[in-house]
Protein backbone atom coordinates (compact mmCIF):
# COMPACT_ATOMS: atom_id res chain seq x y z
CA UNK A 1 0.00 0.00 0.00
CA UNK A 2 1.67 3.32 -1.45
CA UNK A 3 0.63 6.56 0.70
CA UNK A 4 0.14 9.79 -2.53
CA UNK A 5 0.51 12.84 -1.72
CA UNK A 6 -1.25 16.55 -2.25
CA UNK A 7 -0.11 19.65 -1.21
CA UNK A 8 -2.40 22.45 0.69
CA UNK A 9 -1.01 25.52 1.03
CA UNK A 10 -2.12 28.67 2.93
CA UNK A 11 -1.46 32.16 3.90
CA UNK A 12 1.21 32.56 6.43
CA UNK A 13 0.13 35.77 7.49
CA UNK A 14 -3.28 34.36 8.38
CA UNK A 15 -4.83 32.34 11.28
CA UNK A 16 -4.63 28.39 9.97
CA UNK A 17 -8.93 28.14 10.34
CA UNK A 18 -9.13 30.65 7.72
CA UNK A 19 -10.31 28.91 4.82
CA UNK A 20 -10.61 31.50 2.01
CA UNK A 21 -7.62 31.37 0.23
CA UNK A 22 -6.81 27.66 0.63
CA UNK A 23 -5.31 25.93 -2.71
CA UNK A 24 -4.89 22.72 -3.60
CA UNK A 25 -2.32 21.47 -5.89
CA UNK A 26 -2.74 17.55 -6.81
CA UNK A 27 0.07 15.59 -8.69
CA UNK A 28 -0.59 12.78 -10.89
CA UNK A 29 1.45 9.23 -8.83
CA UNK A 30 2.64 8.29 -12.43
CA UNK A 31 4.69 11.48 -11.84
CA UNK A 32 8.24 12.28 -10.71
CA UNK A 33 8.27 15.24 -8.76
CA UNK A 34 10.80 17.86 -8.02
CA UNK A 35 11.29 20.27 -5.19
CA UNK A 36 13.76 23.21 -6.73
CA UNK A 37 14.87 26.09 -6.10
CA UNK A 38 12.67 29.13 -6.98
CA UNK A 39 15.24 32.03 -7.72
CA UNK A 40 16.31 29.28 -10.49
CA UNK A 41 12.51 29.09 -11.93
CA UNK A 42 13.19 30.12 -15.18
CA UNK A 43 16.03 28.22 -15.73
CA UNK A 44 14.46 24.98 -14.99
CA UNK A 45 11.26 26.15 -17.03
CA UNK A 46 13.71 26.93 -20.34
CA UNK A 47 15.72 23.77 -19.64
CA UNK A 48 14.72 21.14 -17.67
CA UNK A 49 16.74 19.52 -14.53
CA UNK A 50 20.39 20.76 -14.17
CA UNK A 51 22.33 18.58 -15.69
CA UNK A 52 19.74 16.31 -17.54
CA UNK A 53 22.10 14.72 -20.15
CA UNK A 54 24.59 13.16 -18.08
CA UNK A 55 22.15 11.99 -15.61
CA UNK A 56 20.34 9.46 -18.42
CA UNK A 57 23.81 8.47 -19.23
CA UNK A 58 24.59 7.31 -15.39
CA UNK A 59 21.68 5.22 -15.99
CA UNK A 60 23.71 2.26 -17.05
CA UNK A 61 26.08 2.11 -14.08
CA UNK A 62 23.13 1.53 -12.46
CA UNK A 63 21.63 -1.63 -11.65
CA UNK A 64 18.06 -2.93 -10.39
CA UNK A 65 20.23 -5.52 -8.19
CA UNK A 66 22.62 -2.84 -6.55
CA UNK A 67 22.66 0.16 -4.39
CA UNK A 68 22.78 3.64 -5.62
CA UNK A 69 24.63 6.54 -4.05
CA UNK A 70 23.77 10.05 -4.03
CA UNK A 71 26.66 12.16 -2.23
CA UNK A 72 25.76 15.00 -1.96
CA UNK A 73 22.34 15.16 -3.09
CA UNK A 74 20.75 18.73 -3.28
CA UNK A 75 16.73 18.31 -3.64
CA UNK A 76 17.25 15.05 -5.17
CA UNK A 77 17.63 14.93 -9.22
CA UNK A 78 20.17 12.53 -9.31
CA UNK A 79 19.21 10.39 -6.75
CA UNK A 80 14.52 10.38 -8.14
CA UNK A 81 16.14 10.36 -11.23
CA UNK A 82 18.06 6.76 -10.60
CA UNK A 83 15.78 5.45 -8.01
CA UNK A 84 13.74 3.00 -10.95
CA UNK A 85 17.37 2.13 -12.15
CA UNK A 86 18.30 1.25 -8.85
CA UNK A 87 17.27 -1.75 -5.84
CA UNK A 88 17.84 1.38 -3.44
CA UNK A 89 19.08 4.55 -3.73
CA UNK A 90 20.91 6.56 -0.54
CA UNK A 91 20.76 10.29 -0.77
CA UNK A 92 23.53 11.93 1.47
CA UNK A 93 22.45 15.62 1.92
CA UNK A 94 23.90 17.88 5.32
CA UNK A 95 22.39 20.90 4.23
CA UNK A 96 18.90 21.62 6.37
CA UNK A 97 17.17 23.39 3.88
CA UNK A 98 17.95 20.90 0.96
CA UNK A 99 17.59 18.10 2.98
CA UNK A 100 14.10 19.02 3.83
CA UNK A 101 13.33 19.99 -0.23
CA UNK A 102 14.74 16.52 -0.97
CA UNK A 103 12.12 14.86 1.28
CA UNK A 104 9.45 16.22 -0.57
CA UNK A 105 10.60 15.70 -3.51
CA UNK A 106 10.71 11.40 -2.95
CA UNK A 107 7.43 11.41 -1.12
CA UNK A 108 5.51 13.73 -3.39
CA UNK A 109 7.60 11.38 -5.96
CA UNK A 110 6.10 8.15 -4.02
CA UNK A 111 9.47 6.52 -4.07
CA UNK A 112 10.06 3.76 -1.29
CA UNK A 113 13.46 2.83 -2.61
CA UNK A 114 14.93 5.54 -1.37
CA UNK A 115 16.77 6.39 1.88
CA UNK A 116 17.50 10.29 2.82
CA UNK A 117 20.18 10.92 5.39
CA UNK A 118 20.87 14.25 6.45
CA UNK A 119 24.41 13.59 7.27
CA UNK A 120 27.48 15.02 5.36
CA UNK A 121 30.37 12.20 4.37
CA UNK A 122 34.08 12.52 5.31
CA UNK A 123 37.26 11.56 6.44
CA UNK A 124 37.75 10.07 10.46
CA UNK A 125 38.96 13.13 11.11
CA UNK A 126 36.21 15.62 10.05
CA UNK A 127 33.38 12.81 12.03
CA UNK A 128 31.25 15.02 14.25
CA UNK A 129 29.84 18.36 14.17
CA UNK A 130 31.49 20.78 11.44
CA UNK A 131 30.74 24.12 10.10
CA UNK A 132 29.01 24.17 6.54
CA UNK A 133 29.46 27.21 4.49
CA UNK A 134 26.36 28.20 2.92
CA UNK A 135 27.62 29.86 -0.42
CA UNK A 136 24.16 30.69 -2.17
CA UNK A 137 20.45 30.74 -1.53
CA UNK A 138 19.76 28.25 -3.91
CA UNK A 139 21.28 25.90 -2.16
CA UNK A 140 24.05 24.67 -4.11
CA UNK A 141 27.79 25.06 -3.67
CA UNK A 142 27.68 24.75 -0.10
CA UNK A 143 31.14 23.49 1.20
CA UNK A 144 33.36 22.81 4.52
CA UNK A 145 36.06 24.23 2.44
CA UNK A 146 34.69 27.83 1.31
CA UNK A 147 36.13 31.10 2.33
CA UNK A 148 33.45 33.48 1.10
CA UNK A 149 29.93 32.52 2.05
CA UNK A 150 26.75 33.44 3.14
CA UNK A 151 26.20 32.06 6.49
CA UNK A 152 27.33 28.53 8.18
CA UNK A 153 25.24 25.53 9.56
CA UNK A 154 26.26 23.41 11.60
CA UNK A 155 26.17 19.56 10.37
CA UNK A 156 26.93 16.25 11.26
CA UNK A 157 30.09 14.31 9.56
CA UNK A 158 30.20 10.40 9.81
CA UNK A 159 32.18 7.92 7.14
CA UNK A 160 31.12 6.37 5.06
CA UNK A 161 32.43 2.81 6.53
CA UNK A 162 30.83 3.71 9.61
CA UNK A 163 27.20 2.95 7.86
CA UNK A 164 27.95 -0.77 6.82
CA UNK A 165 26.59 -0.08 3.45
CA UNK A 166 27.39 -3.19 0.96
CA UNK A 167 26.03 -4.15 -2.59
CA UNK A 168 26.72 -0.43 -3.80
CA UNK A 169 26.46 -0.71 -7.53
CA UNK A 170 27.29 3.28 -8.58
CA UNK A 171 27.86 6.57 -6.40
CA UNK A 172 27.48 9.80 -7.80
CA UNK A 173 29.32 12.39 -5.45
CA UNK A 174 29.31 16.19 -6.02
CA UNK A 175 30.32 17.61 -1.90
CA UNK A 176 32.58 20.76 -3.18
CA UNK A 177 35.83 19.90 -2.45
CA UNK A 178 35.63 16.90 0.05
CA UNK A 179 35.50 14.60 -2.24
CA UNK A 180 39.17 13.12 -1.37
CA UNK A 181 37.81 12.84 2.50
CA UNK A 182 35.11 11.07 1.35
CA UNK A 183 36.87 8.54 -0.48
CA UNK A 184 39.47 8.25 2.42
CA UNK A 185 36.26 7.23 4.91
CA UNK A 186 34.88 4.96 2.80
CA UNK A 187 37.57 2.39 0.94
CA UNK A 188 36.70 -0.29 2.97
CA UNK A 189 33.17 0.11 1.60
CA UNK A 190 34.24 0.80 -1.79
CA UNK A 191 36.62 -2.60 -1.54
CA UNK A 192 33.86 -4.92 -0.20
CA UNK A 193 31.37 -3.44 -3.40
CA UNK A 194 34.40 -4.73 -5.19
CA UNK A 195 35.14 -1.09 -6.33
CA UNK A 196 31.89 0.64 -7.50
CA UNK A 197 31.59 3.03 -10.85
CA UNK A 198 31.90 6.57 -9.25
CA UNK A 199 31.32 9.91 -11.41
CA UNK A 200 32.53 12.93 -9.63
CA UNK A 201 32.35 16.76 -9.53
CA UNK A 202 36.48 18.43 -9.46
CA UNK A 203 36.10 22.09 -10.43
CA UNK A 204 39.96 22.39 -10.24
CA UNK A 205 42.02 19.27 -10.95
CA UNK A 206 45.17 20.75 -9.72
CA UNK A 207 43.72 21.99 -6.44
CA UNK A 208 41.95 18.21 -6.23
CA UNK A 209 45.50 16.61 -7.16
CA UNK A 210 45.30 14.18 -4.10
CA UNK A 211 41.94 12.86 -4.62
CA UNK A 212 43.08 11.99 -8.24
CA UNK A 213 46.22 10.04 -6.74
CA UNK A 214 44.19 8.65 -3.74
CA UNK A 215 41.53 6.81 -6.47
CA UNK A 216 44.20 5.47 -8.76
CA UNK A 217 45.99 4.19 -5.91
CA UNK A 218 43.24 1.84 -4.51
CA UNK A 219 42.92 0.84 -8.09
CA UNK A 220 40.57 2.83 -9.69
CA UNK A 221 41.31 4.47 -13.46
CA UNK A 222 40.09 8.12 -14.18
CA UNK A 223 38.53 9.42 -17.19
CA UNK A 224 37.08 13.34 -17.98
CA UNK A 225 33.49 12.63 -18.90
CA UNK A 226 32.87 14.50 -22.63
CA UNK A 227 31.29 17.58 -23.05
CA UNK A 228 31.74 18.37 -19.25
CA UNK A 229 34.91 19.93 -18.04
CA UNK A 230 34.47 19.41 -14.32
CA UNK A 231 33.04 15.55 -14.11
CA UNK A 232 34.98 12.93 -13.95
CA UNK A 233 34.45 8.98 -14.37
CA UNK A 234 36.70 6.59 -11.59
CA UNK A 235 36.38 2.73 -13.06
CA UNK A 236 37.73 -0.52 -13.18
Amino acid sequence: MSTYYMILTKPSDKNIVNNDENQMISLSKNELSFILPKNLSSCYLNNGLFEAPLIEWSKQFCSKNKITLDIGAHTGTYGISLSKNSKEVYCFEPQRMTYYALCGSVALSNLENIKCLQVGLGSSEQVGKNKLKIVSDDGGGSSLHATKFLKEEEIEIATLDSLLIDNIGFIKMDVEDNEEYVIRGGIETLRRSNMPTILFECNDKNKNSELFKLLISIGYKIVNVSSYNNMYLACL
